[in-house]
């Protein structure tokens, strides 16, 4: 294989020490999370629609893979971050998520093969501006004997902040 001048997109070893590769992962992310923001202040107002969904979907990708990225660039790290994922459940239903969305069927799931993300209508929202709908998104994982139920942008925002918390307890931000 040529040797590239710089290095490859994944492995830029000349251009950003090894150690340091994590962090493009983590800028993904960041971009991912300030697209489901947007989103989330679009659903406040209208029903989200399949694009709204992917990025949904693509946050949770990023979000998961940030483990692998963290990992290859800082081994050191290896029992942190399966602590963290062991930890938190947020962090496993983020790798259901993403390997649903990657394979069709789970074979192998941290919680739920079966998770579930839908939308609810509130039927208590009466008398509500023109501007508003009742629509609220929500996901759902089967955790040991029991239904553990999330608002999505809340489980976003909870996944984020895992990580950042991580980040910045190891000094990396």
């Amino acid at each position: 294989m040529p040797k590239w001048y710089g290095g490859s997109t994944l492995n830029p070893d000349e251009l950003l020490s090894p150690k340091d590769q994590w962090i493009d992962q983590w800028d993904r992310l960041n971009r991912w999370y300030k697209r489901t923001q947007l989103i989330k202040v679009k659903s406040k107002n209208e029903e989200l629609d399949s694009f709204d969904i992917d990025i949904i979907i693509t946050f949770f990708q990023n979000c998961f893979h940030l483990k692998d990225w963290l990992l290859t660039s800082l081994p050191t790290l290896g029992q942190d971050v399966q602590n963290l994922f062991k930890n938190n459940i947020e962090m496993g239903a983020c790798r259901d998520i993403c390997h649903g969305f990657k394979h069709k069927k789970l074979s192998n799931p941290t919680y739920d093969a079966d998770f579930n993300i839908y939308k609810e209508y509130d039927h208590f929202f009466v008398e509500t501006p023109v501007s508003t709908t009742p629509i609220i998104y929500n996901i759902a994982f089967s955790y040991q004997d029991h239904i553990k139920k999330y608002e999505m942008f809340d489980f976003i925002e909870n996944c984020y902040k895992i990580w950042k918390e991580f980040l910045e307890n190891k000094k990396m931000l």
